[in-house]
């Protein structure tokens, strides 16, 4: 059986007209195997024009050969013709079968549309590689290809989704009724808290352009969306109330400088940025203001695994709803950032931020920390994420019944990223908080407890 086999082999040998190529008088005849096998070999001693002639060879033997599509793309690559390689490589997409030849063939369109300048489309066809790649050295190839690419594209687009039910989308009073100078008031429905699911949409463009060896120029557009869907329950409150009343919506322009250092000493000064946006954000489907936010921000490189980052920045708000609620606002972060040699990460900082205003109600005092850790890569497949924060904020100028207004609130996160759920390089999160403020005036003491599922990028 075996010689029958190899006989039928050996009869279906395919005719190649090589004879100038590889140095015969006559041409050399062998079977689809070896003919294959010719022709790979031609290709990685980069003679891609021997390999372009047993691929159209054996794909005349046979139009459906997934392996003759693969290797005339390879070779027309090789000869800086992307547009045909493209065709070719698309021809072996329809053709594959296994995840093999899946990955490899649109690891190749991949770079067929890179060769041709389309770096999004290269990295859409990347992500399909890494999507049906065999093992876990190809799906890495696949991502330190789709990484080059993007570093390689000044122009970049992120979007996000994500759905979240919380049990206070209204931030209301956590009392029902309160005491005021001695009288009793009851809460009206509408500041009561009002459960229900947020969907959350966004889209970030970013363009980035080095101008020098130690300067980046930033520049970015950014929009954003978040509706409710209320609850049985908050409906029956009687507020008159729809999820869309409490819509929020912002669009934003930015611009940014960013300075490297001329040398990557340890300890130094690292990267120094400098930022400006413009914007419109919209509440309850009403233009709510205009703003202008400016900042500048350092990086103090203390070891190669620790960094101490200030921010500091300035916000006009032109309010649209009511102008006697424009704010000036300044505020500044403190951070320190850990990287350990398990691979896990701290870190910690406080902030201060002071908001003037002629409303009382606006202008403000805030003082908080906030801590976060991320710990080493666990047994299981998931990657969480965990998150403390604090602060205190004053009204300097409302007093209520004689008691000056001040709010403590504490909120405590946990993120789960779960990255062998992966689709096309997108893997789902889901992040879980609680908060809780306590204010010197019980109105505006509130509780929130909410969910949040999203998808998030793994590479």
């Amino acid at each position: 059986m075996r010689r029958l086999l190899t006989r039928l082999v050996t009869l279906g040998t395919v005719s190649l007209g090589l004879a100038v190529s590889v140095g015969f008088a006559a041409p050399l005849s062998m079977s689809p195997e070896e003919a294959r096998a010719f022709a790979w070999r031609s290709l990685q001693q980069n003679r891609p024009h021997i390999t372009l002639q047993i691929a159209d060879a054996l794909n005349k033997r046979d139009p459906d050969s997934f392996e003759a599509s693969l290797l005339r793309g390879e070779a027309l690559r090789s000869l800086q013709q992307p547009k045909a390689a493209k065709g070719a490589a698309l021809k072996a997409w329809s053709l594959a079968q296994t995840p093999e030849h899946r990955f490899n063939a649109a690891h190749l369109v991949a770079k067929s549309y890179f060769a041709d300048g389309a770096k999004l489309r290269a990295q859409f066809w990347l992500r399909r590689a890494a999507q049906n790649a065999p093992d876990a050295q190809a799906r890495r190839l696949a991502k330190r290809d789709f990484n080059f690419v993007r570093r390689s594209k000044p122009l970049s687009t992120a979007l996000s989704f994500s759905v979240f039910p919380s049990s206070n989308i209204n931030n209301g009073s956590t009392n029902d009724a309160l005491v005021i100078g001695g009288l009793p008031f009851r809460v009206p429905a509408s500041g009561q808290p009002h459960s229900g699911t947020g969907f959350r949409l966004g889209m970030t463009t970013r363009y980035n352009k080095e101008l020098n060896d130690t300067t980046l120029l930033r520049l970015g557009f950014s929009a954003t969306g978040t509706t409710y869907k209320l609850s049985s329950a908050s409906k029956a409150l009687g507020s008159g109330k729809t999820g869309s009343d409490f819509s929020y919506a912002a669009v934003e322009v930015q611009a940014g400088l960013t300075l490297y250092p001329d040398s990557g000493q340890t300890p130094g000064f690292g990267a120094t940025r400098f930022d400006l946006a413009l914007g419109r954000s919209w509440y309850g489907g009403s233009p709510l203001s205009n703003y202008m936010r400016a900042g500048v921000g350092q990086d103090y490189n203390i070891s190669k695994t620790a960094r101490l980052r200030g921010t500091l920045e300035l916000e006009r708000q032109n309010r649209l709803d009511s102008a006697i609620s424009s704010a000036n606002i300044a505020s500044f972060n403190l951070e320190m950032q850990h990287r350990f040699q398990n691979r896990a990460r701290v870190g910690y900082g406080l902030y201060l931020r002071d908001t003037s205003s002629r409303s009382n109600l606006v202008e403000s005092r805030v003082t908080g920390g906030h801590l976060t850790y991320t710990p080493p890569p666990l047994p299981v497949d998931v990657v969480p994420s965990f998150s403390l924060s604090a602060e205190r904020t004053e009204y300097p100028r409302l007093r209520i019944a004689g008691v000056a207004r001040a709010d403590e609130r504490a909120r405590a996160a946990v993120s789960l990223l779960f990255p062998k759920v992966d689709y096309y390089g997108f893997a789902p999160t889901l992040n879980l908080s609680a908060s809780k403020t306590n204010s010197t005036v019980p109105i505006y003491s509130t509780k929130d407890l909410r969910m949040n599922i999203g998808f998030k990028s793994t590479f």
